[in-house]
């Protein structure tokens, strides 16, 4: 059996705890789960589980918020047989992308750019599906009124992406440089 490191044990806590975030009451798409992905990207050497991770801290929120919060409107099959549903789930493998990007370029610069790329991504993506699986007029211009309409939801993600990868990427950072032992450690599988 091979040894967990005390490294990727912070990694996977860091994300179950933002997974946990979504959860409690907040601003609509006000949470961090832009945050896990890039923090799955940029932090685990494995890429598989780079990708994998996330994808599960997503799935078990998923079905937490489905079967806790949204039971009243949606049961978990509807919601996850949505075309919808696997829209946002690419959309979320596209931000672990980015978090690959970003694996030897951390700076606050890049946290930054790549907040602001997973927001955007977000916002095309989810506006696309609102808009190709609701009764929405399928033109361009229902596209383009479906993009305005998601347009005061964006600030809130975009603030959420800013707030929590600020402040989970500075946290690792502040853990590792502060303990030698973790500074050094590669995050592997």
């Amino acid at each position: 059996m091979k040894n967990i490191q005390p490294k990727f044990i912070l990694v996977l806590s860091a994300i179950a705890i933002a997974a946990i975030f979504r959860l409690l009451p907040h601003w609509p798409n006000f949470t961090p789960m832009a945050t896990i992905a890039l923090m799955g990207g940029a932090l685990v050497a494995n890429r598989f589980l780079g990708f994998i991770i996330p994808l599960i801290a997503l799935f078990l929120s998923d079905v937490l918020t489905v079967t806790l919060i949204n039971y009243r409107w949606i049961s978990l099959e509807e919601y996850f047989s949505s075309p919808a549903t696997a829209l946002l789930y690419l959309c979320f493998i596209g931000m672990t992308a980015i978090g690959f990007w970003m694996r030897n370029r951390q700076s606050w610069s890049n946290l930054a750019g790549a907040s602001l790329a997973s927001a955007i991504l977000f916002f095309m993506v989810s506006n696309f599906g609102v808009w190709m699986y609701n009764p929405l007029p399928k033109t361009f211009s229902g596209l383009l009124a479906t993009y305005e309409l998601g347009i005061p939801f964006f600030s809130y993600n975009l603030l959420g992406n800013f707030l929590y990868t600020f402040l989970f990427f500075g946290i690792f950072h502040y853990l590792t440089s502060s303990n030698p032992n973790l500074a050094q450690e590669k995050i592997r599988s």
